[in-house]
């Protein structure tokens, strides 16, 4: 998967270093980093249960940072991890929505 391989390409950079006069920005990034992937994994695997996309995304998650913490000018966070789970969460959500209204328009349309 694209997204997979940029999220860990961006992940694992040892020098990145994004000038946000936002706090925490990358939260931001993690959030919708994790979420896109969650988001992507859950089309493209439609069968996948719901709860093997949490895990094999937050394994990704914690693979990311536990991986950070030997790589200069990076750092173990688990902020960086609620941010990861609440991005998988809410685009699982959306992903949800989207569902239901697929298949409310699909139910409507036979009667």
């Amino acid at each position: 998967m694209i997204i997979a391989l940029v999220l860990l390409y961006v992940t694992l950079m040892p020098n990145v270093h994004v000038h946000s006069p936002y706090r925490h920005m990358d939260k931001v990034f993690h959030f919708m980093g994790f979420g896109a992937f969650a988001f992507a994994t859950t089309l493209a695997f439609p069968l996948l249960k719901t709860y093997w996309v949490i895990l094999v995304s937050m394994g990704l998650g914690i693979s990311v940072e536990l991986i950070q913490s030997f790589i200069p000018r990076r750092a173990f966070s688990y902020w960086d991890m609620v941010a990861d789970l609440v991005g998988i969460l809410f685009a699982l959500l959306v992903v949800a929505i989207i569902r239901w209204m697929i298949k409310k328009l699909t139910q409507s349309n036979f009667n």
